[in-house]
């Protein structure tokens, strides 16, 4: 997946984790949740990907097209939401952690 990643210009998802991973590069991600209503009553969610999303989120196929069309997968509104989203979900991802985790755990040396 990881080439994949980086091959990508936009990561189209549903609710998947990939978003978690994908959020670290820092390019346009739309979450196209077409059963978003029926997923979220079966399943349950911690996270609402339409309102937290990490750029465009959509429910309808002309929806997502509209989005790229107009270019509003990367336009200020969407880079915003990313933005919001990788502060919550990345900020550890500066590809250091195992050197925290070392020094924490096994030297206990402090923050």
């Amino acid at each position: 997946m990881e080439d994949l990643y980086l091959a990508a210009d936009v990561l189209v998802t549903d609710y998947s984790s990939a978003m978690f991973d994908y959020g670290t590069l820092d390019r346009p991600i739309v979450v196209y949740a077409p059963d978003w209503a029926e997923y979220r009553r079966e399943r349950g969610v911690y996270l609402d990907v339409l309102a937290e999303a990490p750029g465009v989120a959509v429910t309808e196929f002309p929806d997502l097209l509209t989005a790229f069309r107009t270019g509003a997968v990367d336009a200020p509104p969407a880079a915003l939401a990313r933005e919001r989203f990788r502060h919550r979900f990345c900020g550890l991802d500066d590809g250091r952690a195992a050197e925290r985790v070392v020094r924490r755990v096994l030297l206990g040396e402090p923050d």
